[in-house]
């Protein structure tokens, strides 16, 4: 595979608020989501509980303003997927299956007898239909322009998440035509609707011998309520003999009356979740503790997310193109995740309560966490320690939660088994700390102007000669403060910028696609990064004393087109952000194939220069076929920057025998793609002081 490289030439980014806190010392939390459906274990009680006092969780408005959680979760993996439809391959409309991955048989009798039929379904989609495919074995076909509950036909029952923990269910029937006298019908069966042709639908039928295939296509905009991810779903053959109903053969049970007994329906993001994390793991048949649907990122399509043990997971038909997720590892235990639109942004934040043994005590954490502007990332831009309790749950002093728009009330509650000369806990060192009853303060509110909180406080007279001082306790970071990224304020260097646009050839006034502000020299002073076509442009007025700009071309990508995204975050720990470019690479083989490869590559400004310090491949894809590997910044083992985390993913129409290259080996221009079969669990690259390297 031919190695990318780029030229450099000497002469972002998430938008919006990027306050990290590390949670230590006690709870720390991670992302949003409903409350779990396990009971509060006995170290106290929940974060709800613990909000009542003070008004509840005001923010989160009840169940109006967001999905929650089916109630009854369930694994993502199921017997059926939805694929995304290639757009190198899409399937056409004409009865033949020659487009279609490899279908689901229905094995279930579900009522009569069903001995002498088979059926096989398949599903995709795009981002405007849901096609279906059906291949029926019947040798006895009853085909009736009356369409009715008689005649063989196939029914495809979905479920989509809805408010409250609830599901919305549908019902449609897949009527074959009779070729050369009447056309095949897609129908509602059952609700208002019922009998009708479902509006925008359309069928076409193949006669085979000793059956028919069924290839149907329905526009999501059919249901009303389609969220597409976390839906479930059920296929049935109807063998009848257009007088009576002799058999019914499915893909498993579960009904629009009992739409929680439908098995999962993962489209190709949760199949990512599947294939790339939850099966390496063991959690692949393993339902979610906690489960939400909510747009916090991308466009304005659900995302899910979903806690399995200390994993936290973000997928999304928009998220990472809907083919990638987001993953972290959270020390602890997630108590309970919510939502909330704190920070006033059009998409909503996380409410994060976690739960941690540090020392000989409980400590809990409330987090808010938010995906800024062109970004995929959780960021933390709140964090307050809110309990800390014996193991046993005797003792315990805890603080009320009130979280509002742009605004967080913590109040200090009565204790219970400990006072002033008894309780001998740290507090937590790196986030606010909790309140203690018998304190200075009162209470505290945070106020959020603009991108920074301002506290402001009510206090009390004290009763302890000397409260604790705050300790920092050995919990591990979970999310690594970067340097604050925004848009910038004014237009630093115009001058300098007009002077790059002249020398590069570029049509004066051209605006850039991406164009921030961030500290990525290491001075105190922030710098302007630019995204001018492949060019990533840096200047400023501590910048080559802001006279002069840095310029490196991403000659390895063919057009501006194939730059998916520029951001910027400190991984090494230096107080400097280095800037993250994915971008798409087009390959052709000597056999005339035309190959993408998904790449990552991170840039570093030092002294002026850019240079890079890290590739790697993170996908492969061709004629449709795939494999998309799984590459995650996690926090440094040393405790400074992240690391770059790198483990096999999944394969998509290929196998380690039909796959055309061998595994590459690490140490070159970019490191490899690593192949599902490739043995390894996966490579750590860490900073060792010029660029991230395996060890």
């Amino acid at each position: 595979m031919q190695s990318l490289i780029e030229e450099t030439n000497v002469r972002n980014i998430g938008v919006g608020l990027v306050l990290a806190l590390v949670a230590c010392g006690g709870g720390s939390a991670s992302d949003r989501g409903a409350k779990s459906p396990e009971k509060a274990e006995a170290a106290g009680p929940s974060i709800g509980a613990l909000a009542a006092a003070s008004g509840g969780l005001a923010s989160l408005g009840g169940a109006g303003n967001r999905e929650e959680g089916t109630g009854t979760e369930i694994a993502f993996a199921g017997p059926l997927r939805a694929e995304t439809i290639s757009k190198k391959n899409p399937p056409k409309l004409d009865g033949t299956l020659k487009e279609w991955h490899a279908r689901t048989p229905a094995k279930e009798t579900l009522s009569g007898k069903t001995d002498a039929v088979e059926l096989d379904v398949a599903v995709q989609a795009d981002d405007a239909t849901l096609w279906i495919a059906a291949e029926v074995v019947d040798p006895k076909l009853a085909r009736t322009p009356k369409f009715a509950a008689a005649d063989d036909h196939v029914t495809v029952t979905l479920a989509f998440p809805s408010g409250r923990g609830t599901l919305a269910a549908y019902e449609i029937g897949l009527w074959p035509g009779q070729p050369g006298s009447f056309a095949g019908a897609v129908k509602w069966i059952g609700g208002p609707n019922a009998g009708q042709v479902v509006t925008g639908a359309r069928l076409v039928e193949d006669d085979t011998k000793g059956g028919v295939t069924i290839e149907a296509t329905v526009p999501w905009t059919a249901f009303p309520k389609a969220i597409r991810v976390g839906m479930r779903a059920a296929f049935a053959y109807h063998d009848g003999d257009g007088t009576s109903t002799l058999g019914v053969l499915g893909t498993g049970g579960g009904s629009v009356e009992k739409p929680t007994e439908l098995a999962a329906l993962p489209t190709a993001a949760e199949q990512a979740v599947i294939d790339g994390l939850l099966t390496q793991r063991g959690l692949a048949g393993t339902p979610p503790k906690i489960d939400l649907f909510v747009d916090i990122a991308a466009d304005d399509r659900k995302e899910r997310v979903s806690i399995f043990g200390p994993f936290f997971t973000i997928c999304g038909p928009g998220y990472r193109r809907g083919h990638q997720f987001f993953w972290r590892e959270v020390a602890g235990e997630i108590v309970s995740l919510e939502t909330s639109p704190f920070s006033g942004r059009a998409k909503e934040d996380l409410v994060v309560h976690r739960r941690v043994k540090a020392g000989n005590a409980m400590h809990e954490v409330l987090e808010v966490w938010a995906v800024p502007e062109g970004k995929d990332e959780p960021h933390t831009i709140f964090a307050h320690e809110i309990a800390i309790a014996s193991p046993d749950g005797a003792r315990r002093v805890s603080n009320a939660v009130q979280v509002g728009a742009k605004e967080i009330t913590i109040t200090a509650e009565p204790p219970t088994g400990w006072d002033a000369s008894s309780f001998k806990e740290p507090l937590a060192g790196e986030v606010e700390p909790l309140l203690l009853p018998w304190g200075a303060v009162r209470s505290q509110t945070f106020r959020l102007e603009g991108t920074k909180l301002v506290k402001s406080e009510v206090t009390q007279a004290s009763t302890a000669s000397a409260p604790p001082t705050p300790a920092r306790t050995s919990e591990p970071a979970t999310n690594v403060p970067s340097p604050a990224v925004k848009k910038p304020a004014v237009d630093l260097g115009k001058q300098v910028l007009d002077a790059y646009l002249r020398d590069a050839g570029v049509a004066a006034g051209t605006k850039p696609r991406v164009d921030l502000e961030v500290n990525v020299d290491g001075d105190a002073q922030a710098e302007r990064v630019a995204l001018v076509g492949r060019d990533i442009v840096v200047l400023g007025p501590g910048f080559k004393n802001g006279t002069g700009y840095a310029r490196i071309s991403l000659t390895q990508l063919a057009d501006a087109s194939d730059v998916g995204e520029l951001t910027a975050r400190d991984l090494n720990g230096d107080g400097g952000a280095e800037l993250i470019v994915r971008g798409v690479r087009h390959i052709k083989t000597a056999q005339g194939q035309n190959v993408d490869v998904d790449a990552l590559f991170v840039y570093q400004v030092k002294n002026g220069n850019i240079g890079r310090v890290f590739a790697i491949e993170t996908g492969r894809e061709m004629s449709g076929k795939r494999i998309q590997g799984n590459v995650q910044f996690v926090p440094a083992k040393n405790g400074k920057g992240l690391d770059i985390d790198a483990r096999p993913g999944v394969a998509k129409g290929w196998t380690k025998e039909s796959y055309p290259w061998p595994q590459d080996k690490a140490g070159g221009q970019i490191e490899p793609l690593l192949l599902p079969w490739s043995g390894t669990d996966g490579v750590r690259y860490t900073w060792n002081g010029s660029q991230f390297a395996a060890p």
